[in-house]
């Protein structure tokens, strides 16, 4: 979650994509996907994870909590890729795929390094719902504070 919402901490420039069109003529991410954000991301999330395993006092958990962020990054940018083929503008919200896109991913991440993971299976709809829940509540918050133009 901590690198999904980084981004929204930097006004980026640079769009990943380079503004370039998809061959249906659409953006392949849109100019709310950028280089800045990317980085921010992967950055906040290797922080994040670093500090986990410090406290935790487990070095594993850096490298777990760093491939986690960037399969999470890999489904946020799938999301958007997605969003603008069904022909959402960037950064118009679309219920579900915007909640969940990163966490899906990141949760795959989690299952194809720890089989334990895939025992514990059951919790992950009770995460998901957990994460949406969260994920729209900080959006809310990010809305108000100015950071993002809509609540969702």
């Amino acid at each position: 979650m901590v690198a999904n919402a980084s981004p929204l901490l930097i006004k980026g420039s640079k769009p990943i994509d380079f503004s370039k069109r998809f061959i249906d003529g659409k953006p392949i991410l849109g100019p709310h996907k950028t280089w800045e954000g990317l980085i921010i991301a992967l950055y906040m999330g290797l922080s994040t994870s670093l500090a986990i395993s410090i406290v935790l006092q487990d070095p594993l958990i850096t490298a777990i909590g760093f491939g986690g962020s960037v399969f999470a990054v890999l489904g946020d940018l799938v999301g958007s890729f997605i969003k603008r083929r069904l022909g959402y503008k960037s950064g118009e919200p679309v219920p579900v795929l915007d909640q969940l896109d990163f966490a899906i991913t990141s949760s795959i991440f989690y299952m194809l390094v720890d089989v334990s993971f895939i025992e514990k299976a059951v919790y992950i709809p009770i995460a998901l719902v957990i994460i949406a829940i969260l994920h729209v509540s900080t959006n809310i918050v990010a809305y108000m504070i100015g950071l993002k133009k809509t609540k969702f």
